[in-house]
């Protein structure tokens, strides 16, 4: 008589395989989760400075950057005592006739934005940041999740560090020496 089936060893043996895979599998993946949530919010926060800055070149009128808790309603507005975390919205002549051009929902849970004692980014007409008292402005923008500025291979820190000087351009540091300095460090 001939019985098909595995063997109560041959089992034991698979699971046992397939226990270590998993130990071994599982920090790694979610390091790379956590990498590519950092770096889709990232670009996504560039690319709205970017949009902000061009329309501004564009409308020849002021843009506004600013936090916004109701992204996901027809009539978005600025929220000054939110966070960036909560979702943003990009707005064109803030002080006239409001324009929303672009929206962007809240952030990931486990990423969090530390930054300068800031309401809105603001770009003038020529895409620049305004001046105060007759001398250029400087933004800090630091992204941070649980792993903080620690190095995830060839010195790249896990926290990001979105610099915008006067000019208006945003410029971003990943080496994990620039992202400990800024603001303090994750």
């Amino acid at each position: 008589m001939h019985q098909e089936g595995v063997t109560l060893i041959e089992l034991l043996v698979t699971l046992s395989v397939a226990s270590i895979l998993i130990a071994f599998g599982t920090p790694p993946l979610r390091n790379f989760i956590a990498m590519h949530q950092m770096s889709a919010t990232v670009n996504d926060l560039v690319t709205s400075l970017h949009v902000a800055r061009s329309e501004a070149i564009n409308r020849e009128t002021s843009t506004r950057l600013c936090p916004s808790t109701n992204t996901d309603t027809p009539v978005s507005t600025c929220a000054p005592l939110a966070s960036l975390a909560d979702g943003w919205i990009v707005v064109s002549d803030p002080d006239g006739d409001a324009i929303v051009l672009q929206r962007h929902e809240p952030i990931p849970g486990r990423i969090r934005i530390n930054h300068d004692f800031i309401e809105s980014i603001d770009f003038t007409a020529s895409g620049r940041l305004p001046r105060i008292a007759d001398a250029d402005i400087e933004i800090n923008l630091l992204l941070c999740d649980e792993r903080g500025d620690q190095n995830t291979g060839n010195n790249i820190a896990a926290g990001r560090w979105i610099n915008i000087r006067g000019t208006g351009r945003p410029r971003i540091y990943t080496k994990q020496s620039d992202v400990q300095i800024a603001l303090g460090g994750c």
